[in-house]
C-alpha cells in the first residue's frame, strides 16, 4: 500500500438494542470500523457549494455535525492521536433515525446539526442514499466505498416497513444471526468488517450479546494516490515533538512544490491533493496554539484559511504514520445532547414495534496509514514551474490536525489529530 493513503472505518452499534429493564451503562466498548462507504460528510474546505444533488443539500449540515463532534472528542481526548469518520457516524444515527419516535427521533436528528425548518427529513434519507451512491461508483481513481449492514437475531421480530427503508434508502444488507452462540455471532460480524475494511480493521467486537436485538454496522474505506506523490528515497528520520518534554523519531516524507498554503497567526494550512477528486487539508497549529485553533474549529475558520490560500511553491516535510482511534459514541454523543436514545426512555418502536428498546453500545473505530506515493511513481509525474528562490519550509514536526475531503460528494470523509506519528 506504499504511497497511498488508506483509511478503513466502521461504526458499530453493538449489541444495539437492550431491553429496559437492564440498566443503560456506557460501560461497553465496541470498535466501529470503516469499510467503502458511500455517502460521506461535507469538507472544511469547500463549503459555497450549489444544492442541486440530494447528497449536496445535506452537506453543509454534516460539515457542521463533523466540526462539533471533532471538538467534543478532542476536548474529551486531549492528549493523544484521535481519528474518525463524520460522515460514516452521521449515515449511522440518520438510519436509526428511520426507527425512532418522539423525542429519540428529534434528539437523534438535532444531534446530527439537522433543521427540519430548513430541510425536510425526506430530503435529510435522500440525501444520504445520493450520497452513498456516490461513495460507491467505481469509476474512480480512488477507492471510496461504504454502507451500512444489520445483524439480525433470529429469536427477535423486526418491522419489514423498517427493513424495506433500510434497503431501499440506505442499500443495508441484513444478515440473520444467532446471537445465542455468541462466539459465531462475534466471528461472523467481525470477519464481515474485516473483509469489508481490507483487513484494515479486524476484531472490532470482543464481545456479543446474548440478547441482542440486532447490530448495526456501518463502514467506510478510502484509498487514494497522492496527485504529486512523495520521493521514497527522499524519506529521512528526524525529530516530532510530541511536547515539550517528548520527542520521538519519525520517518519524514519530504517533498518540493506547489501547493495552496495558508499562512495564518494561528495556523499553517496545506492542502495536498489526491488522484480521483479528493483532498487533505493538514492543518500545523503555531507553537502553543493546538487548543486553540481546536476549539475554533468550525466552518467560518476553514473559510478564513481557504480565502488566505494561495499556490506556491514550499519545502513539504510530513511524517509517515499509521494510526487507529476507538470512540464511545454513547458518551461522546450524550454530551452533544443525544441522550433518551442510550436510556430507558427510548422509543426505537419504528424498529421493532415495541418502545421497550434501547442502544447499549455505539462504538466508532477508524484506521488511517500515510506514506509516499503509489505503485507507479513516474506515471503521474507533473511538471512544476520552480521560480529562482529558496522556497519556505513547512515541517509538521509536531502535533497537527488532518482532514479528508471528497469533492464529489462534498463530505469530510475523516477528521483527526496526528499528536505522535509512532503510536
Amino acid at each position: 500500500m506504499k504511497g497511498f493513503l488508506c483509511f478503513g472505518v466502521a461504526l458499530l452499534f453493538a449489541l444495539v438494542f437492550s431491553d429496559h429493564h437492564e440498566d443503560d451503562t456506557s460501560g461497553h466498548h465496541d470498535h466501529k470500523d470503516g469499510h467503502h462507504k458511500k455517502g460521506e460528510n461535507t469538507s472544511k474546505e469547500h463549503h459555497h457549494h450549489n444544492e442541486s444533488l440530494p447528497s449536496h443539500k445535506i452537506a453543509k449540515y454534516n460539515c457542521k455535525f463533523a466540526f462539533d463532534l471533532y471538538r467534543q472528542v478532542a476536548l474529551d481526548h486531549p492528549s493523544e492521536n484521535i481519528v474518525f469518520s463524520p460522515v460514516s457516524i452521521s449515515t449511522a444515527f440518520a438510519f436509526l433515525s428511520l426507527g425512532a419516535k418522539a423525542q429519540t427521533h428529534k434528539q437523534i436528528i438535532e444531534a446530527l446539526s439537522f433543521n427540519t425548518s430548513e430541510i425536510s427529513e425526506q430530503e435529510i434519507h435522500e440525501g444520504f442514499g445520493h450520497l452513498l451512491h456516490l461513495l460507491n461508483d467505481v469509476d474512480r481513481e480512488l477507492q471510496l466505498s461504504g454502507g451500512n449492514v444489520l445483524f439480525i437475531s433470529k429469536k427477535h421480530k423486526i418491522l419489514p416497513t423498517f427493513l424495506d427503508e433500510a434497503k431501499t434508502r440506505y442499500h443495508s444488507e441484513a444478515f440473520s444471526t444467532d446471537f445465542k452462540n455468541t462466539e459465531e455471532a462475534k466471528k461472523q460480524i467481525n470477519s464481515y468488517v474485516e473483509r469489508n475494511t481490507h483487513g484494515k480493521i479486524a476484531d472490532l467486537l470482543d464481545s456479543v450479546d446474548q440478547d441482542a436485538i440486532f447490530v448495526l454496522i456501518n463502514f467506510i474505506y478510502f484509498k487514494a494516490k497522492w496527485e504529486n506523490p512523495f520521493n521514497s528515497e527522499r524519506t529521512k528520520e528526524g525529530d516530532f515533538h510530541v511536547n515539550e518534554n517528548t520527542t520521538v523519531k519519525a520517518s519524514f516524507m519530504s517533498r518540493t512544490g506547489m501547493y495552496n498554503v495558508a499562512f495564518n497567526d494561528d495556523a499553517t494550512v496545506v492542502s495536498i491533493p489526491y488522484k480521483g477528486g479528493a483532498n487533505a487539508l493538514f492543518i500545523l497549529p503555531n507553537e502553543g496554539k493546538l487548543s486553540e485553533v481546536e476549539n475554533n474549529f468550525n466552518i467560518e475558520k476553514i473559510k478564513t484559511w481557504k480565502k488566505s490560500m494561495h499556490k506556491r511553491l514550499v519545502d513539504l516535510f510530513l511524517p509517515k504514520f499509521s494510526i487507529s482511534g476507538t470512540i464511545n459514541l454513547k458518551e461522546t454523543l450524550t454530551k452533544m445532547g443525544l441522550v433518551d436514545v442510550f436510556s430507558n426512555t427510548a422509543d426505537l418502536s419504528g424498529i421493532t414495534g415495541d418502545a421497550d428498546s434501547k442502544i447499549s453500545k455505539a462504538i466508532h473505530k477508524a484506521a488511517i496509514s500515510v506514506n509516499e506515493k503509489g505503485t507507479e511513481a513516474a506515471a503521474v509525474t507533473a511538471l512544476e514551474i520552480i521560480p529562482m528562490m529558496l522556497p519556505p519550509r513547512i515541517n509538521f514536526s509536531r502535533p497537527f490536525i488532518i482532514s479528508m475531503y471528497d469533492h464529489k460528494s462534498k463530505s469530510i470523509l475523516f477528521n483527526g489529530r496526528i499528536v505522535n506519528p509512532q503510536k
